[in-house]
């Protein structure tokens, strides 16, 4: 019986082990094969990522996005959350290698502020978009989204400790230049 269980064991033990080494593998394997490049300027950072399937490339850019721009109505009394960097707009493009699975997405979002109840904002945003889903993300977040034509339209509205916050987002196909 003791022989059984230190087979066992031991068997135990090389299996660990070649784990530990098929991970290590692929960790160096990533290290080698992928290439993180940043590169900042003015509006936001630029971020490329090469890896052996593709390139991901990200151009980001901090600015006060206008809702109003993106189809969504401005809250009245709402202002811009004052905190740090809460707005701005990005075109992530996917290159692959041969070139089948390309594809391009824009983002742009903001966030803002309203002392008025999460309730109230609702009211509001269901009274002007009624065709827009509304959905509950948790107990804290209602979302109203729409989707149409390549594109989708997201409202998060959420009670802070500061009052309501309302995040509006798109995503979708870059605007054509």
């Amino acid at each position: 019986m003791t022989s059984r269980r230190g087979g066992v064991l031991f068997g135990l033990l090389i299996s660990a082990l070649l784990l530990v080494c098929l991970t290590m593998a692929v960790g160096f394997w990533v290290v080698r094969n992928v290439s993180v490049k940043t590169v900042s300027g003015r509006d936001g950072e630029n971020v490329s990522i090469q890896t052996p399937a593709g390139e991901l490339n990200v151009r980001a850019h901090d600015r006060e996005v206008d809702p109003e721009a993106l189809g969504i109505p401005l809250y009245p009394g709402a202002h811009r959350e004052s905190r740090g960097k809460h707005g701005g707009d990005a075109v992530v493009e996917w290159t692959s290698r041969d070139g089948a699975s390309d594809k391009t997405i824009s983002v742009a979002g903001t966030l803002m502020v309203t002392s008025d109840p999460p309730d109230k904002v609702l009211a509001f945003y269901r009274d002007r978009l009624p065709d827009w889903v509304v959905k509950k993300d948790s107990g804290r977040t209602l979302r109203l989204e729409m989707r149409e034509s390549g594109e989708r339209r997201i409202i998060a509205i959420e009670k802070s400790s500061d009052g309501t916050h309302i995040g509006i987002a798109t995503v979708g196909d870059p605007p054509a230049n």
